[in-house]
C-alpha cells in the first residue's frame, strides 16, 4: 500500500510542475515553445484538458525532437507542430508568449 502511495505521489508531482513562463522570466522563445507544446502532448495522454484535440493515446507519450516543428510565428504567439512516432498524425500546439496554451488541435490552421 506504501508503495502504490509513493507511486501515485511521485507520478503526480512529475507532472505537476509546469516550466511556463511569467513575469519574472519574459517572454517564452521559439525553443521553450517547442519544449512546452511537447510536454503538454505527452499530458495529454493522461487526460482531457479541454482542448479541441481531446485526449490523446499513449502512443503520444514518446516524442522526439526530430517530430517538434516551429509551425508558424504570430503577434502574440507560436504554433507549434508534433507529429506522431511511426505516424503522420500530428497534432498544432498554440502556445501564448506568456506561456499559456491557447488551444491543441488536430487541424491546421486553427
Amino acid at each position: 500500500m506504501k508503495a502504490l502511495l509513493l507511486t501515485a505521489a511521485l507520478t503526480l508531482s512529475a507532472f505537476s510542475g509546469t516550466t511556463y513562463a511569467h513575469g519574472d522570466h519574459g517572454v517564452l522563445d521559439e525553443r521553450g515553445a517547442m519544449g512546452l507544446a511537447a510536454r503538454v502532448v505527452q499530458k495529454m495522454t493522461l487526460r482531457d484538458y479541454g482542448y479541441t484535440a481531446g485526449q490523446l493515446d499513449t502512443s503520444w507519450q514518446s516524442i522526439g525532437k526530430d517530430q517538434i516543428v516551429l509551425k508558424e510565428k504570430g503577434a502574440g504567439f507560436y504554433i507549434v507542430e508534433v507529429t506522431k512516432s511511426g505516424s503522420d498524425e500530428k497534432v498544432y500546439v498554440k502556445v501564448l508568449l506568456d506561456g499559456s496554451i491557447s488551444d491543441v488541435s488536430k487541424i491546421y490552421p486553427f
